[in-house]
């Protein structure tokens, strides 16, 4: 290959990168971090959903949310205050965050607090350390259950009540194929310039 057009593809691939470090600076730091914070946490308010029946009862509160086709669920944050009516018990109220097909962790805020009453619960657990992460199917969705462990109530009775807080799903998405066509385009620009140099 000639030192001319050697040259030419460089600056090629040079302008190549000019354009998309100019398209990707337009964005100020706190713009970037508010994005980020968007596209890897997903944050719900459990203010006023009650918790009515054992997991699968049509009486549940189910919320959906798209996280994106593929997303890891990777950590799970906590920081609620919530009510188990007299008769029922705080650890046997749950929530289940899982896929659209039910697949996924469920998860015991009160755990081992065997009485009704009011209490807080906060903390934090990285899915990781437990071998818990999964992954949402093709649908995108997460779906979290509200639900008892157990039905101690009469039918019609919500067992307790999540009084306030929020709960923050730590999610890794899975890059857009656009992503990844980029970056397999640039890849094959380099390395046909490096064959041809050769």
């Amino acid at each position: 290959m000639t030192n001319t057009k050697y040259v030419q593809r460089l600056l090629t691939v040079a302008m190549a990168l000019t354009f998309g470090l100019a398209q990707a600076s337009g964005a100020s730091a706190t713009e970037v971090k508010t994005h980020e914070k968007a596209m890897h946490e997903l944050q719900v308010n459990t203010e006023g959903v009650l918790n009515n029946d054992e997991r699968g009862a049509v009486s549940n509160v189910i919320l959906d949310f798209y996280v994106g086709a593929g997303a890891s669920i990777m950590s799970f944050k906590w920081d609620v205050n919530v009510t188990s009516h007299a008769g029922s018990y705080l650890s046997e109220m749950q929530i289940t965050f899982s896929d659209s097909l039910g697949t996924g962790v469920t998860f015991t805020p009160g755990g081992g607090d065997d009485f009704d009453g009011t209490m807080n619960y906060a903390g934090f657990q990285d899915l990781g350390e437990l071998g818990q992460v999964f992954a949402v199917g093709a649908d995108g969705i997460l779906r979290l259950e509200f639900h008892d462990y157990f039905k101690d109530l009469a039918f019609d009775e919500p067992e307790g009540v999540w009084n306030s807080g929020t709960l923050t799903f730590g999610i890794a998405q899975v890059p857009e194929p656009p992503a990844f066509a980029m970056v397999l385009g640039g890849l094959l620009l380099l390395s046909s310039a490096v064959k041809r140099r050769c």
